[in-house]
């Protein structure tokens, strides 16, 4: 029988570790020598590398995500020329507004 409780203490790792980790697993090095080398469970490097994996698929622009990009640039041209036609309106309704003013002056003399 044990007398003393062991306490066992979460290590943690920082993330250029992980990466130098996940490099050394797509080098080609197996991750049972890696884990034997630094005394890291084989379950918890395949996770970091699956981690790695699903960041790569999820970073906007790339794989598959270009649409949603085009259509974002889409929208932002869309809305610069709607305000530009705005613009353009309200110019035409005041030289309107001035056109029948000077016709309505010449009319009356």
């Amino acid at each position: 029988m044990k007398d003393k409780k062991t306490i066992k203490i979460r290590r943690s790792y920082d993330a250029e570790f992980k990466q130098e980790v996940i490099r050394m697993l797509a080098s080609g090095r197996s991750a049972k020598e890696i884990s034997e080398a630094f005394g890291i469970a084989e379950n918890l490097l395949y996770r970091w590398k699956r981690m790695a994996t699903k960041k790569i698929k999820s970073t906007p622009g790339e794989n598959g995500n270009d649409k949603s990009a085009k259509l974002a640039a889409e929208v932002a041209k869309l809305r610069a020329e709607n305000a530009r036609l705005k613009t353009d309106r309200e110019i035409l309704k005041k030289a309107l507004g001035l056109l029948s003013q000077s016709d309505s002056e010449t009319s009356m003399s």
